[in-house]
Parts: structure tokens; sequence; C-alpha cells
């Protein structure tokens, strides 16, 4: 009994290391990989432009912490915005995208047209720098895997049937050097 509260006794006089808040984790963890981010102001927000395969994304990382939850949200914004007429086309892909998809999903935004791939990661715990890199990792491998066909459908004569097919180098050249980003 002597023994468990001397134990207690050294175990409170002991400072605790500060708990650092999710948003901290998520800039300490962009920091230590050297990314190049820009942080929202007032909001628990990172933004940065990332080069994908053939092309640029624009990544923002959204950071939710409530009490007994933690998310981070990932999203993969693509620098299009598909024209009206391509929007069911798109849709359809996008489709055929997620149902192939184990790890996030693509969205379009049917009034604009905007395309971007949102991961998650989240816990009931503490949000762990493993499970931010693989939704970070997980999200734009996504963005890269359908840069080309994501443009193809968008502003060519693709069908949404072709989301899924591999891109060739010949191809993905092809379809950059005709398609103007914004």
């Amino acid at each position: 009994m002597a023994r468990q509260l001397k134990q207690a006794v050294i175990e409170a006089s002991v400072p605790a290391a500060p708990v650092q808040s999710l948003s901290e984790r998520v800039e300490d963890y962009l920091d230590s990989n050297r990314w190049n981010y820009s942080k929202g102001e007032g909001r628990q927000a990172f933004a940065m432009d990332v080069a994908v395969r053939d092309g640029r994304v624009r990544v923002v990382l959204n950071v939710v912490e409530a009490e007994g939850l933690q998310q981070v949200l990932v999203y993969s914004i693509f620098p299009i915005f598909v024209p009206e007429h391509s929007r069911a086309r798109m849709a359809e892909g996008i489709t055929r995208i997620n149902y192939a998809t184990i790890f996030g999903n693509f969205e379009m935004d049917l009034s604009d047209g905007e395309v971007r791939v949102r991961t998650l990661a989240e816990s009931d715990g503490a949000l762990g720098e493993a499970m931010i890199a693989r939704a970070l990792r997980s999200n734009i491998e996504a963005a890269s895997s359908y840069f080309v066909r994501i443009l193809e459908v968008a502003f060519g004569n693709a069908a949404a049937e072709t989301m899924l097919d591999p891109v060739t180098k010949d191809e993905a050249a092809a379809v950059l050097q005709s398609t103007t980003l914004q």
C-alpha cells in the first residue's frame, strides 16, 4: 500500500507533457514532411498545391476536433469545372470510380462542375500521424490516378465507361496538350 501511494505521489509530481491539438499535430506532420502549405485564418484548414502525375491539384485538409471525435478531411480539388453538357457523363464516371474505390470517394458539385476527391481520417481518440499520412497519401494517389480520365470526360468525348481504364503516356500527353487547365 505504501509503495502504491509513493508511486502515485511521484507520478502526480511529474509534469505531464502538453497535449497537442489535432490542428497542431497536422501542422507538425506537414512541417516535418516539408509540405509547402498555407493555413486558413481563424480556421483549422491547411491548403497546398500538389503536383500529381499529369497535372496539379489543390489539396485542402480540414481539421475537426470535438468532444470525443477527431477528423481530418482531405480534399484534392481538380483545376477544372466540368461544362454543363458533360456533367451527366462525369457523374456516371465518378459513380463507376466510387464503386471500385475502397478508401475515399470522388465528388462533383452539380451546380458548377467542380470535381474533387475526399478522404477522411477519423478517431474517437487521438488521431495519429500514420492515419493523417494515409488519408493524405491515398487522396493524392486517387487524384493522380484519374486526372487524365477526368479531363477526357469533362472536355473530350470520352464515355464514362473509360474512367477505370489505365492511361498510357501517349494518351496523357495528348489530353494535356489539348486541355487548358484553369
